[in-house]
């Protein structure tokens, strides 16, 4: 289960490290983007209005639709995919700043 604790813990170690990360979802084509904010994507890649991509709260969304898989970019550079919550955490913690 991720909270909104959890959310707000990685999206801090996002901004530090100046990353982005791409949360694609088992249960919608939309998906969640961490940057300097939580924003919505649609299939496309465009950023959408929240509440026309999702019905909830991201933490809420996560649980509900489920992670397919989790993107990390330095850049607009893919550098690191992985595949639940768990591991994002720990990379994050181990990634430097991105320059």
């Amino acid at each position: 289960m991720v909270t909104i604790k959890d959310i707000e813990q990685v999206l801090t170690m996002v901004r530090s490290k100046g990353l982005k990360v791409i949360i694609r979802l088992r249960k919608s084509r939309n998906m969640i983007a961490l940057e300097k904010e939580i924003r919505a994507l649609s299939p496309e890649g465009n950023y959408v209005a929240w509440a026309s991509a999702f019905p909830a709260p991201p933490h809420q969304i996560i649980d509900a639709y489920g992670i397919a898989s989790i993107e990390i970019y330095c850049r607009n550079e893919l550098i690191k995919q992985l595949s639940d919550w768990r591991e994002l955490v720990k990379e994050l913690q181990l990634l430097n700043e991105c320059r």
